[in-house]
């Protein structure tokens, strides 16, 4: 019973609107309208938020797929041109010939992570890849020479759950081109 008489005192309360001449007016809206209006538009922010930051987070990883590309086809006009490829010198650092790798101290990175060039021996060649950390700017993925021999992106997400890392393997690379 005791409920009751709250919300009904509740319902009762009028917030008031001004009319255009500055008058108070009868009209309004209740305590319990406005209650229940903020509400409904709190759930559904809820409930949109996380398809938002999916959407965000798809932006950010087509912009590194962008970029990675660009880097793919300044390694194979590298290669073309001096015979072979670039030594792999470590993450978030720019290789000799490569003008599109972008630094994570730039800024310009998505989530401001890294991207690696790695080029490693193996049977049969080298696998050339560019790693782009993701998220949360750490290498989850593995470093091995006998995965993604076939050109193409990766997302390791399907080794670990805890991979965030895109990867664009150029493939196995013939010994002739693998360089020092």
């Amino acid at each position: 019973m005791c409920w009751f008489k709250i919300l009904a005192s509740i319902y009762l309360l009028k917030v008031p609107i001004s009319n255009q001449q500055g008058q108070k007016s009868d009209r309004g809206l209740t305590l319990l309208e406005l209650l229940i209006s903020g509400i409904i538009v709190g759930i559904l922010s809820v409930l949109a938020t996380p398809a938002y930051m999916a959407t965000i987070d798809k932006f950010h990883y087509g912009e590194a797929k962008l970029h990675m590309g660009c880097i793919k086809r300044e390694l194979e006009a590298f290669r073309i041109e001096k015979g072979h490829f670039p030594q792999d010198i470590g993450p978030d650092r720019v290789p000799v010939g490569i003008e599109c790798f972008i630094k994570s101290s730039t800024t310009l990175t998505p989530y401001n992570s890294k991207y690696d060039y790695d080029k490693w021996l193996s049977p049969g060649g080298c696998v050339v890849k560019i790693t782009f950390f993701g998220k949360n700017k750490l290498r989850n993925s593995p470093t091995s020479p006998i995965l993604h021999h076939q050109p193409g992106f990766y997302n390791d997400k399907e080794r670990s759950n805890l991979s965030d890392d895109l990867i664009l393997s150029l493939g196995l690379q013939p010994p002739e081109v693998c360089g020092n």
